[in-house]
């Protein structure tokens, strides 16, 4: 049993609120145990210049510095900016960015991820709650005319899981605590029924074997299908 009651393969009690911004395209509050990240999504007709042809999705990330203890800077650093280009690669890797032309052109989807609390799991918890951001954000481009089809490939979610303690225990959604204790922690994101797009693992304080590997990914992959589960409920319910 962990400390905040969990088994080892138990989420950390999740939510995630769609349309939490009423000012942009697509909003989400998501919130994973304590760590709580405002995702919304908004739509610019000027891609990148060295687009060629269809459209694009990016991110940007950043940590309010009340968010944690003690105070954090504005600054994201390269910390920061690292997280967003994960963020950017699993959004992307889940839609079909030739899509993406409306009447004007190419169109340019941006997802900022604002973490209000950390505990844990920041990048995790931006990717699974901008997809629900980015698919409201879409709905409403596909409703208004701007888009002729519907550029979704499939849901995309992430989820950590390590390697923690003497017993090398595999543990699912690491809090803050576990996060840094961990031996081995890996960053897991994926597209539903597609496959992988990245996994980040590092031995923290130690090495982990190819069997420690597969492991973990079973474990990730139990905590993703409850995650797509959430994301499904919430943008119906958005």
């Amino acid at each position: 049993m962990r400390d905040d009651g969990r088994r080892p393969a138990d989420l950390r009690q999740a939510s995630i609120v769609p349309g939490f911004i009423g000012a942009a395209l697509g909003s989400a509050l998501i919130t994973t145990g304590r760590t709580r990240v405002i995702c919304t999504a908004n739509a610019e007709e000027r891609p990148p210049s060295w687009l060629t042809s269809g459209g694009w999705v990016t991110a940007q990330y950043a940590m309010l510095p009340g968010a944690t203890s003690p105070r954090g800077s504005r600054d994201p650093g390269g910390r920061g900016k690292e997280i967003q280009r994960l963020i950017g690669r699993g959004l992307r890797a889940a839609v079909d960015l030739r899509k993406l032309n409306g009447a004007g052109g190419p169109i340019s989807l941006v997802c900022d991820c604002d973490v209000i609390e950390a505990d844990g799991g920041t990048r995790t918890a931006s990717i699974t709650g901008a997809w629900v951001a980015l698919s409201q954000a879409i709905d409403r481009l596909l409703a208004g005319g701007r888009i002729a089809e519907d550029p979704r490939l499939a849901p995309v979610a992430a989820v950590s899981v390590g390697l923690v303690g003497e017993g090398r225990d595999a543990l699912l959604d690491l809090c803050y605590v576990e996060d840094a204790a961990a031996i081995v922690d890996l960053n897991v994101v994926a597209v539903q029924a597609r496959g992988l797009v990245e996994v980040q693992g590092t031995g923290e304080h130690g090495v982990f074997s190819r069997a420690d590997l597969d492991r973990l990914l079973d474990l990730a992959d139990g905590g993703l299908a409850e995650l797509f589960t959430l994301q499904a409920r919430a943008i119906a319910g958005g």
